[in-house]
């Protein structure tokens, strides 16, 4: 699956994801589906992308497309289709649009994260969306905070209430001590983007479930004038 974060702060925008791909193996053995799931895995997919308008893009879900890694169709259409102009409340749709034009569309989600000028000033923007339901989701930067996708039960598990059940089948509240968002520094965004993704990988390693998320951490760093790796796996 993979796991991907956007922190939003006054500051600016860290996008952060692992680098893992799982693939499963179908075939028919006498007449039966045998399904081999995470049979095969890789530590060295892209996920997240630098846009050449200073916006970046981070995916997550369908890995391949046409028996191709999906990395290489994502770089062709930011080759082709998001302009140094282009607005980023346009390329949601930008990639809607490419992915629904070939031949078979994946059930792919993207976070798009970057900065629209209007009137003299830099308007944040973050969409959430989903190329093969055609879904997009704007969402609220007027306050600081975070939104993610992937595999997702790690870190909500940590940041939600959480009650424990008792034998009357009466819950009885945890203590809870919420995050405070809206005192984050661009470095607090970095340092909470890092933690959410090893965070994930750590604990999927101990459970007894299929890693789908793991390897290197890539976070990209977007600020009203810049847009920089601050780490990133290359090659080598």
């Amino acid at each position: 699956m993979s796991f991907l974060i956007a922190v939003y702060v006054n500051e600016g925008i860290v996008l952060a994801s692992d680098r893992r791909t799982t693939y499963t193996n179908t075939q028919t053995v006498e007449n039966k589906i045998v399904q081999r799931i995470g049979i095969h895995s890789t530590n060295s997919t892209e996920k997240t992308f630098i846009c050449f308008n200073g916006a970046g893009i981070s995916c997550c879900g369908d890995g391949s497309l046409q028996g191709k890694p999906i990395t290489g169709f994502i770089q062709d259409m930011i080759r082709t289709e998001i302009t140094k102009d282009c607005k980023v409340e346009d390329m949601p749709y930008i990639i809607i649009d490419y992915f629904n034009k070939l031949p078979s569309v994946p059930n792919t989600n993207f976070i798009v994260a970057g900065y629209d000028s209007h009137e003299g000033k830099k308007i944040q923007r973050i969409y959430k969306l989903n190329v093969k339901a055609k879904k997009v989701e704007e969402i609220d930067t007027s306050s600081q905070g975070a939104t993610w996708d992937g595999e997702i039960h790690t870190l909500t598990r940590i940041v939600q209430k959480v009650a424990l059940k008792t034998k009357e089948n009466e819950y009885t509240d945890l203590p809870f001590d919420e995050i405070l968002w809206n005192y984050f520094t661009l470095q607090d965004a970095v340092d909470f983007a890092r933690y959410a993704v090893e965070t994930t990988i750590q604990t999927m390693r101990f459970k007894n479930v299929i890693e789908t998320v793991g390897g290197a951490v890539d976070i990209l760093v977007i600020t009203p004038d810049i847009t920089t790796w601050l780490q990133k796996e290359s090659l080598k």
